[in-house]
């Protein structure tokens, strides 16, 4: 069985925070969105595709990385894509126009690119089935918390320092603090023992190519286009729509939305290494979902409407840690950067393009339309879970995840 060590734990501190600072930097249009479409006269579509930009080209830029990833970039592409994204950031704060903020928010995404298919492949090759959840799911709860603190953080500096632009500097000097410890404990992890390829748990991913990973991909655009939009659109739908909500208090709904999705996270992680059950979860979490999306449709005072997101965040990433764990155990065990590649980019892709999607439909019909298109999208994601098949191993695996793992 492999060991975690503490060159283990080094990577997965250094890839908490730089998936906390990948979500924080893809996430802070969201905050600033509604004062930015009134400065610059945005549509709901152009608002939509500056914020597509960024994840678009980070999806489309993921293969390549997982390529670069297998063959030795990976430890290099995590520290930079957090670097060169504050550099970005801080340029972004010039921008006047819809094309320039459109183009530094391209060039952001290609920038960001570099963390997801090196992260899963590295967590991997550090910690055994056991504790795989435990480890994919507390680097995913850095980018939740990323995700859950940019609404807060955002009208946070809005109020301060008095404007979206002087935010984004602000923002951008976190990215270059950040760099710092992330660039340390990656060159720790370089420098301490490894463990050999012998020592990796035997029947850490698959063969070759499997129905599972086909269908996962599938699963992670429909997903994708719900998280997407929520995260991402969140504070724009509440302002904009009938529920008629000044930027401050969209945004921090927004943000206790995801602070119960980190909840859900929490739950989830160490019951699905013990019980060794990946499949349930993902299905639970979109089916319960989409009953949730219709009410934001209603009616709904305050404090409802504030349960109903609550409700959301949690079911919704409740899904995340079992996911992301299957996901290293379906993946070609020889390829996995490969792999994490493909799911993050041609799986990823339409999560990318959905806020555009999300933004056409509110401005050629409303808000409510926009909102049942990702209620559809969370249906297809419940069924493509159903086709799922959970592993045989997973069983195997409950003795060893009840066993105390050895730390060096």
């Amino acid at each position: 069985m492999s060991r975690i060590t503490k060159a283990s734990y080094a990577v997965l501190f250094a890839c908490t925070l730089s998936h906390f600072m990948n979500h924080i930097y893809t996430g802070m249009l969201s905050p600033f969105l509604p004062i930015i479409r009134d400065e610059l006269a945005l549509t709901l579509t152009e608002a939509g595709i500056v914020t597509s930009a960024s994840i678009l080209t980070m999806t489309t830029s993921h293969l390549l990385v997982g390529y670069l990833g297998d063959r030795g970039w990976r430890d290099i592409f995590i520290p930079a894509s957090v670097i060169i994204t504050a550099v970005i950031v801080l340029v972004s704060s010039l921008a006047t126009t819809f094309l320039f903020l459109t183009i530094t928010m391209l060039v952001l995404g290609t920038a960001a690119a570099g963390y997801h298919p090196s992260v899963f492949p590295a967590l991997t090759e550090n910690f055994p089935k056991s504790a795989r959840a435990m480890a994919t799911g507390f680097q995913a709860m850095g980018g939740l918390v990323g995700m859950a603190i940019i609404p807060f953080l955002g009208v946070s500096l809005l109020i301060a320092v008095g404007g979206w632009r002087e935010s984004f500097v602000v923002l951008a000097v976190m990215g270059f603090a950040f760099f710092i410890p992330i660039f340390l404990l990656m060159r720790y992890a370089q420098r301490a023992p490894s463990q050999s390829k012998e020592e990796r748990e035997i029947g850490d991913g698959e063969d070759g190519w499997t129905r599972n990973f086909v269908v996962l991909t599938f699963i992670i655009g429909f997903r994708g286009m719900t998280f997407r939009c929520t995260t991402l659109l969140m504070p724009l739908y509440l302002v904009a729509s009938h529920h008629h909500y000044d930027a401050i208090i969209a945004g921090y709904f927004t943000t206790i939305m995801l602070v119960a999705g980190i909840i859900g996270e929490i739950v989830s992680a160490p019951i699905s290494d013990r019980t060794g059950k990946r499949v349930p979860f993902i299905i639970i979490s979109s089916a319960v979902s989409i009953p949730l999306l219709i009410l934001l449709n209603t009616p709904l005072d305050q404090f409802s409407l504030l349960l109903v997101l609550v409700g959301f965040g949690f079911f919704f990433f409740l899904g995340v840690p079992p996911n992301t764990a299957f996901q290293t155990e379906v993946s070609p065990r020889e390829k996995q950067g490969l792999a994490f590649g493909i799911l993050f980019s041609f799986g990823a892709i339409p999560g990318a393009i959905a806020p555009i999607i999300f933004g056409w439909i509110g401005d050629v019909y409303d808000l409510q339309a926009s909102v049942m298109f990702i209620v559809i999208t969370t249906l297809l994601a419940t069924i493509s879970s159903l086709l799922l098949k959970e592993k045989k191993s997973a069983k195997g695996d409950v003795s060893m995840a009840l066993d105390p793992v050895p730390v060096q």
